[in-house]
């Protein structure tokens, strides 16, 4: 029964962090679309943090992996690439999160949208109005 239960509740947290990544996502997609449909978008930043529940069900393959091999010296190098390997994607999912905003509004200003002078501000993320004409802006 004990099995049970840690392997649903280990079930549950790698769908939610593949949720959580593929919410990200499509807030992203959902931006782009946006962009090419309407004079005034609301973007939604600060949510790449939503990437690094990655990490769980990545280390926890590579933690099956390592334990397939047989050869001790074979076992101790797993471990230590597993290691860089977390390193690596602690820095690596957060970093290409902030790259996929910043070439977001990259394409903002190219496509001739202007930042708003209003911000608001969630619980996990900043919502910035970007419009093709400043009198669309949303009014204090």
């Amino acid at each position: 029964m004990a099995i049970l239960l840690k392997t649903c509740l280990l079930l549950l947290m790698h769908t939610l962090a593949v949720a959580f990544a593929l919410f990200y996502l499509w807030l992203l997609q959902q931006h782009y679309v946006a962009m090419q449909q309407a004079e005034a978008v609301d973007i939604q930043s600060g949510s790449a943090f939503l990437l690094l529940p990655l990490l769980l069900p990545l280390l926890h393959l590579m933690s099956i992996a390592a334990r397939r091999y047989t050869n001790k010296a074979a076992a101790v190098k797993a471990r230590k690439m597993q290691s860089w390997v977390f390193i690596a994607l602690t820095l690596g999912l957060p970093l290409s999160g902030f790259f996929a905003n910043q070439y977001l509004l990259w394409q903002l200003k190219q496509h001739g949208y202007q930042q708003c002078p209003i911000e608001h501000y969630g619980s996990r993320a900043k919502f910035t109005t970007y419009s093709k004409d400043i009198g669309l802006c949303p009014a204090a």
